[in-house]
């Protein structure tokens, strides 16, 4: 394997599970300017709210109703990544989406920072716009392993989860234990310290491997059906040894609540909540339907106080291969 090759694979796996994709051919954020002082009504045009430490974060809503939805996006991601499905699960609760420090609109925060600061801004966040709980969190791939951390600090805030191809536990050491020995020691120099929109995601694996358990809390977990799009140009035997731990993963992060759902979305790439995007040539698709079903759910199951239906009474349709 030649250098070149190797450096090309480092920064694939690299990317696998972080959300760190661009988004050709998807709408380009509007340019907006964060404003000083107190905090802005919030309506689906978005605004800016006030966190603290002269920092202000982007956050869109669109509907009304309880429980909140909070739509937190991967890394790479912003509120454009939910624009196919926050109208639709808007028509039946209050749903918010919102940038991160140093995403999309909101300025970046200086240093390096990991996740429990981003939960901590959310939290302030939420606060700061007059989002009041109970909570039904949906994340996908970096923002799954925030919510998980949210929902662990706020078990009373939180109604419940919907994990779009999240980040799994203790993802990086794992991943390396897969690479072939003669690789490995360059993955792991690449891994010394991976930064990504800031975030050190050493540490954010750190903390979420301490999140052993969600209680009963409703939980979706969507698998996407392929990371085609990721392991292009990797061995197959060791990008089906990759995605075979991902799998793995995700039945991980089913198994955190006694009340979960686990659906594999066959026809999408890691981001699904997204129809189609363009990154070059290639063309990338998704299955956000299956994103709004779930969260669509999950909503119906805090309101009524009751467990979440199977799996394919929940979707009732072939969209998903049912895997609990």
């Amino acid at each position: 394997m030649t250098r070149r090759t190797l450096g090309v694979l480092l920064a694939t796996v690299f990317l696998v599970g972080c959300g760190g994709h661009e988004q050709n051919g998807q709408p380009a954020p509007v340019a907006k300017t964060s404003p000083q002082g107190a905090p802005v009504t919030v309506d689906g045009q978005g605004g800016f709210v006030e966190i603290g430490e002269r920092r202000s974060l982007y956050v869109a809503c669109v509907g009304s109703g309880s429980p909140t939805v909070v739509l937190e996006a991967g890394l790479g991601g912003d509120t454009h990544s939910w624009q196919e499905v926050q109208p639709h699960v808007g028509r039946s609760t209050r749903t918010c989406a919102y940038d991160r420090a140093g995403i999309g609109s909101s300025v970046r925060r200086p240093g390096v920072h990991d996740a429990s600061d981003d939960v901590g801004d959310l939290q302030r966040l939420l606060a700061g716009a007059h989002l009041d709980p109970p909570y039904v969190l949906v994340g996908h791939s970096y923002g799954g392993l925030l919510i998980r951390l949210f929902a662990q600090s706020h078990p009373e805030e939180t109604a419940g989860l919907v994990l779009v191809d999240a980040k799994g536990r203790d993802q990086m050491r794992r991943e390396l234990a897969i690479w072939p020995k003669s690789q490995a020691p360059a993955l792991r120099r690449s891994w010394a310290r991976p930064v990504r929109d800031g975030v050190d995601l050493a540490a954010a694996d750190a903390l979420a491997s301490r999140v052993t358990s969600l209680g009963e809390t409703p939980l979706v977990v969507i698998t996407a059906g392929t990371h085609q799009a990721d392991s292009r140009g990797m061995p197959p035997q060791l990008a089906r040894a990759l995605y075979g731990l991902w799998v793995t993963m995700q039945s991980e992060l089913a198994a955190l609540s006694s009340d979960h759902v686990h659906a594999v979305a066959p026809r999408s790439d890691h981001w699904v909540q997204i129809r189609r995007f363009y990154r070059g040539n290639e063309r990338i698709d998704g299955q956000p339907d299956v994103v709004v079903r779930a969260v669509e759910g999950v909503i119906r199951a805090a309101r009524d106080g009751r467990h979440l239906p199977p799996c394919r009474r929940l979707f009732d349709d072939s969209a998903v291969r049912c895997r609990s």
